[in-house]
């Protein structure tokens, strides 16, 4: 079978090495998209282990050079219908195209539903439109003219991971957090720190990877509830990754200027099953100013879109500051905040474009 893994922009790397980790054979990275293929196992596998994917979905089909609405009708009906869903499941069509001569979402969403009911599913079948039913998502993908037809296996996306009940304004992103983490480098017996920790998710991705906690063993999955793979072979999945987690105990601290935010922080925590592993503290990171450190450093700290802080010259500097006293540190911050470039010398510095929630940023790494 053939799968497609759906990630935030540029980290496309870090997924292809997680669906390698867990057997996937890689057959295609694009912007975005993974696609690998293995057995069917691979469905539970993927959704419960993937820190830096959106959704996971079985590729139904693909062609090339599809530029009329007859030839994408023509593909959709061609498959196998029956193979991927119960009678009466509703139907939800997505659809996202780039680049390509069809683009009315509209009607390709229509023409999608009415070849799926063409194809003779069952006899005078009805699409089922009732809201409390599971619903059965396709994704049609139209890139340089190329078709996808995608179902969805996840359900909600996967950076949803049910733990941060409630955020500050402008949250990180759980699986942007997850890559930042992987991208430092961060040697796990190592001290970890986040010196703008918000609701905490930086730290608690990074306790999660460390102790080898699979985001997902408790959360149901859309492919679940369609019938897509058997219970067994989904149980058996959960039962292995919970015999995977580390008991190991790692230094990991995070701190905020706001007492609500650690408040936060340590409820947020706790729901992740992790709250008695992670030092919270109300502190003002310029306190570590005065400190020699020599651990890992990933934070997000406020930037002009987020915060409007007259000071944001002021603070950005401090961090510049806190990175150079310091040779030993192993820093990043991710930022939208542009006019860093302008206050620091460029050599010291390397950096790495991002997206969070679809605004621009920048990964920006000290140089030791």
């Amino acid at each position: 079978m053939k799968f497609v893994l759906s990630t935030i922009a540029w980290v496309e790397s870090i997924a292809k090495k997680e669906i390698e980790k867990i057997w996937g054979k890689i057959e295609e990275t694009i912007d975005r998209l993974v696609t690998f293929s293995w057995e069917i196992e691979l469905i539970p596998r993927i959704n419960i282990w993937s820190r830096v994917g959106n959704k996971a979905y079985i590729l139904l089909s693909e062609k090339d050079n599809v530029k009329t609405f007859d030839e994408l009708f023509d593909a959709v009906k061609d498959i196998s219908w029956k193979s991927y869903f119960k009678k009466d499941f509703p139907i939800v069509v997505k659809t996202n195209s780039t680049r390509s001569e069809l683009f009315a979402e509209r009607t390709i969403q229509s023409l999608t539903k009415k070849a799926i009911i063409k194809s003779r599913v069952w006899e005078n079948w009805i699409v089922n439109e009732d809201e409390s039913l599971e619903k059965m998502e396709i994704l049609i993908l139209l890139i340089d003219n190329k078709l996808r037809v995608l179902l969805n296996t996840s359900g909600d996306a996967l950076h949803m991971r049910g733990y941060r009940q409630k955020a500050w304004e402008a949250p990180i992103k759980e699986s942007l957090a997850a890559a930042l983490v992987l991208l430092s480098g961060w040697k796990f017996k190592e001290p970890f720190y986040d010196v703008f920790c918000g609701s905490g998710t930086i730290a608690i991705e990074a306790l999660m990877l460390a102790k080898n906690i699979a985001p997902w063993i408790k959360r149901s999955f859309a492919f679940e509830k369609l019938g897509l793979v058997s219970p067994e072979i989904t149980q058996k999945e959960r039962d292995d990754a919970r015999k995977k987690v580390y008991s190991w105990e790692y230094t990991i601290r995070a701190s905020d200027i706001d007492p609500e935010m650690i408040e936060l922080c340590q409820e947020n925590a706790r729901l992740a099953w992790v709250g008695w592993e992670i030092n919270f503290e109300v502190k003002d990171f310029k306190e570590y100013l005065d400190k020699e450190i020599s651990w890992t450093l990933v934070s997000n700290p406020p930037y002009w879109e987020r915060l409007k802080d007259e000071n944001l010259k002021s603070m950005y500097n401090s961090i510049d500051k806190l990175f150079r006293l310091n040779p030993k540190l192993n820093g990043w911050i991710i930022s939208s905040f542009m006019e860093f470039d302008d206050l620091i010398k460029k050599d010291t510095y390397k950096k790495r474009k991002l997206y969070n929630w679809g605004e621009k940023c920048y990964f920006w790494k000290k140089n030791i």
